[in-house]
């Protein structure tokens, strides 16, 4: 019975840390973009649908580092790719301009 116990416990915290690194990895990143486009005057939507891009990525990343022979460190290098648009974001100024015109409904 303590064993059922003891790996039900185990699992359960597998679980939640796997859920702690995808939404550090998913929401995180999408969050900041959003505020710091908002802040910045850039159009959110754009940088949204590239933070998640850049999400994707990133999981993508960390997945094929996980997967084989390869040390468990290779899945950081998923992180810089998630954050992207917080990083890209950091590195404009107020009202620069990026390129491409905004749409009608921006």
């Amino acid at each position: 019975m303590s064993d059922l116990l003891a790996s039900a416990a185990a699992f359960t915290a597998v679980v939640a840390v796997g859920l702690l690194a995808l939404s550090v990895l998913t929401l995180v990143p999408f969050v900041l973009a959003q505020r710091m486009a908002q802040t910045r005057g850039f159009p959110s939507a754009r940088w949204g649908a590239f933070t998640l891009a850049a999400s994707v990525v990133g999981l993508g990343v960390v997945g094929l580092a996980l997967r084989g022979d390869r040390t468990p460190l290779l899945a950081l290098t998923g992180v810089p790719v998630a954050y992207a648009g917080p990083l890209v974001l950091s590195l404009l100024e107020a009202g620069q301009r990026v390129g491409g015109r905004p749409g009608r409904h921006q």
